[in-house]
């Protein structure tokens, strides 16, 4: 939602490009806000209802920057190594997630959560759990998990962008 000039936007009063139950994301990258062009920038603004999930993702091309505006989320963070942090973020505070880490937020308060995610990239390309899963045949999921490949049958993966409670 374009501004008053060429170097602004209402990103607050911007149309969500991601709808599911449980929240939306709204976003400024150089395809909403031709400003950001060229300015190695995206902004989203994250919005979870209590209890839902932004589902485990990662970047490939992109470290993203947390400000909390409401609520509290949990954010757990996989390193390269295997270990996993997970970490609260209550309105103030900051959280920095690098480049192709896989990550998850969750709403753990019991308001609506506002979260402004700032991107190193100004169209980030966003991998989910879900659409991974999605490209693995049932027999080479079964290998991975030890289990019998029947286990993956019936299984919905066709998980959205936010889970809600």
């Amino acid at each position: 939602m374009q501004g008053k000039t060429p170097f602004t936007f209402n990103l607050a009063g911007s149309p969500p490009q991601v709808v599911a139950k449980g929240g939306t994301i709204q976003e400024a990258n150089q395809s909403t806000f031709p400003g950001l062009m060229g300015s190695g920038l995206a902004l989203y603004l994250l919005t979870l209802e209590p209890g839902a999930v932004r589902i485990p993702h990662w970047h490939p091309d992109a470290a993203e920057l947390d400000y909390c505006l409401a609520g509290t989320c949990r954010i757990g963070l996989g390193f390269p190594t295997g270990e996993w942090q997970r970490f609260d973020l209550t309105p103030g505070e900051i959280s920095i997630l690098p480049q192709a880490w896989f990550h998850y937020i969750q709403n753990i308060g019991d308001e609506t959560l506002r979260l402004l995610l700032v991107f190193s990239n100004s169209s980030p390309n966003d991998i989910g759990i879900s659409e991974g899963f999605q490209a693995i045949p049932t027999e080479v999921l079964g290998i991975t998990f030890g289990v019998p490949a029947k286990r993956f049958d019936g299984l919905n993966l066709d998980v959205d962008y936010i889970a809600p409670q």
